[in-house]
């Protein structure tokens, strides 16, 4: 009978023990703080992308300029602006939009099924481009090739004679700048090492005209303010260090 007692006062002096144990342990659980999911981490390198956006049936997608290539658009980061910026476009539910985006590229989880596929996380949106497309999708030389211009610091460049349409060419084999302002024929030099482009002082011809004289002179002024460059598709984007201020086009050479 002895025996038998401290048998039962040693398992109750253990099952005492690891109760307290076992409390303790999940008083420290409790003391912890839930982790809050979170959204996944960003993919790394950042890039300027420019292509159609369009949105259907609480899903967004985007056709890349530069390679024709489509992918969906996660709910995360700037996408939020994206869409707010796509509803407030006058374009028909569904209809493609030209945007400008930066962002990358990350293997996600697919939505219909199984398995992953590349998606574009957004993470800033930059503005869109009504009325316009990507042009054709094989991205153009930045060098010899004619670039017709768009937009002057933020304002559509709108010509009612083709002939009059200011352009841009860069010269490879002479390493020259030249092109039309819209009344005068202008020259120069430019460097350019990897997205980084200068042009030289420009000289042009000195012809009067009774329209364009003053964006002429604003297209001179700003290229000379040009630190880099961008090309997605056929569209060129000149940039003034982190500021847009010039758009062209590839176009055929004007005769």
């Amino acid at each position: 009978m002895r025996g038998n007692g401290i048998s039962r006062a040693l398992v109750l002096s253990l099952l005492g023990a690891a109760l307290a144990m076992s409390a303790c342990k999940k008083g420290k659980d409790s003391a912890t703080p839930a982790v809050e999911k979170r959204e996944p981490p960003p993919p790394s390198g950042t890039m300027s992308l420019q292509g159609m956006y369009s949105y259907m049936a609480d899903a967004g997608s985007f056709v890349d300029c530069a390679t024709g290539e489509r992918w969906p658009v996660a709910q995360e980061g700037d996408n939020a602006k994206l869409e707010r910026a796509y509803g407030q476009a006058k374009i028909a539910p569904g209809s493609a939009l030209l945007v400008t985006v930066e962002g990358g590229l990350d293997a996600r989880p697919r939505v219909d099924r199984r398995g992953r596929e590349t998606t574009l996380i957004i993470q800033r949106f930059v503005r869109t481009w009504p009325r316009e497309t990507c042009g054709s999708m094989q991205k153009a030389a930045l060098e010899n090739t004619t670039w017709a211009l768009l937009e002057l610091n933020g304002k559509t460049i709108t010509v009612e004679v083709n002939d009059k349409a200011p352009y841009l060419e860069l010269n490879s084999k002479k390493a020259s700048a030249y092109g039309f302002g819209g009344c005068n024929r202008f020259f120069g030099s430019y460097e350019t090492a990897g997205q980084s482009l200068t042009l030289g002082a420009l000289g042009a011809t000195r012809m009067a005209c009774p329209e364009g004289m003053e964006q002429e002179q604003e297209l001179f002024t700003t290229l000379g303010t040009v630190t880099r460059y961008e090309i997605h598709g056929s569209k060129l984007m000149l940039f003034a260090d982190k500021k847009l201020v010039a758009r062209f086009e590839a176009r055929a050479p004007v005769q």
